[in-house]
């Protein structure tokens, strides 16, 4: 495994290759990026995907579970200066559906709609990139499609067992206000949320993520703003696979895994150092990159974000 923070001095990235990363972070937000929205129909769900920028083909997974993607744009389009961004809603929320039932939404499911739409894009490989919980996804889906997958992006991902479980939420309870945490009970308490509006639901992630941040302040800096699906029926999706995936632990498969992988962590995430050091260690071709941020790099290290990446697929091709 590999380790790299951005300030460290072992990096291996030349100084034009970071230079030149940079300066596709600052042109990003400059120009307007091709942007475009399908559909895909499958015998049990529909799956609403977008495509932004051009290049080689980097399918995103978004966390929750029981969100949409929707959070994680425009910040992460950062990327799609030199990549094609995929971003696609998981079924059953955001402009996705499925039946809320045991059959449509489960693991099984989840991880077959994303071969489904690289196979519909027409791609033979890909990148998988995920985010927070969708990095579980990711994880699983190279187990099973490991011809598909040419490489791994786990960005701020959840452990894929339950070793660090304590310590991350120990860490997350820390860092939470008492006015935080006091404002978060009394909204999931009213007939707002147990009702699933858009608007209470939406504040409740906005207080539940400051912690995540280097700056609690930045949060509104992410589109938390929940689509009236993903409010009414994100709870439901999230029992429903969770479920499905049961105590799932995959620290054990980590070593049979053959993509290139980037593990992304944060300083102030929650998630521990420790866990992400030894996910990177556990894949033969892990390698581990620092950046000083909590939980959405996209919005506060937009530009070493990019570097990591980009020296990364620079490495692989």
């Amino acid at each position: 495994m590999r380790h790299a923070g951005l300030m460290t001095k072992g990096v291996r990235w030349t100084a034009a290759a970071l230079l030149g990363a940079a300066g596709v972070a600052a042109g990003v937000a400059a120009q307007t990026l091709p942007v475009r929205q399908g559909l895909l129909s499958l015998p049990d769900a529909r799956i609403f995907y977008e495509v932004v920028g051009s290049g080689e083909p980097i399918i995103v997974i978004h966390g929750g579970p029981g969100m949409d993607h929707r959070h994680l744009r425009p910040g992460l389009d950062v990327l799609a200066g030199s990549e094609r961004l995929v971003y696609y809603d998981q079924r059953g929320t955001g402009r996705s559906s499925a039946d809320l039932d045991s059959a449509g939404i489960n693991l099984d499911a989840f991880v077959s709609d994303i071969d489904q739409l690289r196979q519909a894009l027409g791609f033979d490989r890909v990148v998988v990139l995920g985010h927070s919980f969708g990095g579980l996804l990711a994880l699983e889906y190279a187990f099973r499609y490991p011809e598909a997958t040419r490489a791994l992006i786990l960005m701020m991902t959840v452990e894929p067992g339950s070793r660090w479980r304590s310590e991350a939420a120990e860490a997350q309870r820390a860092r939470r206000t008492a006015e935080d945490a006091d404002a978060i009970e009394r909204l999931v308490g009213s007939e707002g949320f147990r009702a699933g509006d858009p608007a209470t639901v939406s504040a409740v992630y906005r207080l539940a993520f400051r912690s995540t941040m280097r700056d609690p302040d930045r949060v509104d800096e992410v589109d938390l703003t929940m689509a009236p699906s993903t409010a009414r029926d994100g709870s439901t999706v999230a029992r429903l696979l969770g479920g499905s995936m049961g105590g799932m632990d995959r620290w054990d498969r980590l070593s049979s895994l053959q993509a290139p992988t980037l593990v992304i962590h944060g300083t102030f995430d929650p998630t521990p150092a420790a866990m992400a050091a030894a996910l990177a260690d556990s894949i033969p071709g892990g390698r581990l990159v620092t950046l000083p941020t909590g939980h959405f790099p996209f919005v506060e290290d937009p530009r070493g974000l990019v570097a990591a990446v980009s020296a990364f697929l620079a490495g692989i091709r």
